[in-house]
């Protein structure tokens, strides 16, 4: 299983790796403090589960929500960017058995939470 806590660490890490390439000149210190603020906070010490990607009360979904609603990622365009990306094809892509960065789900499963089917 994954621990609450890593996934929020591992999303951190993985964009101040990658911070070069988001050309934000004297802004990338204060982006790096906001990804500190953000995904450094207290979570309960436990294992990332299914209902924390359920749409309307899902732990993980409201966290990302307000991550990609913060005025200074939407202002910076360091958001879901891609074309037609999602925060559904986030959580797919992140927590999918067949093929995820971390294996815990099935994609049915997903979309059950994520689209109430």
């Amino acid at each position: 299983m994954l621990v609450l806590k890593s996934f929020l660490e591992d999303y951190r890490d993985e964009e101040i790796l990658n911070i070069e390439y988001l050309e934000l000149g004297d802004k990338e210190s204060e982006y790096i403090d906001l990804l500190n603020k953000f995904f450094n906070r207290e979570v309960e010490d436990r294992d990332v589960i299914l209902d924390d990607l359920d749409k309307d009360n899902g732990f993980l979904y409201k966290l990302m929500c307000e991550w990609y609603e913060n005025e200074f990622v939407r202002e910076n365009d360091l958001g879901l960017v891609w074309y037609e990306y999602s925060l559904e094809d986030f959580f797919r892509d992140s927590f999918r058995i067949d093929g995820g960065l971390y294996k815990l789900f099935e994609v049915d499963d997903i979309n059950r939470k994520l689209y109430k089917k």
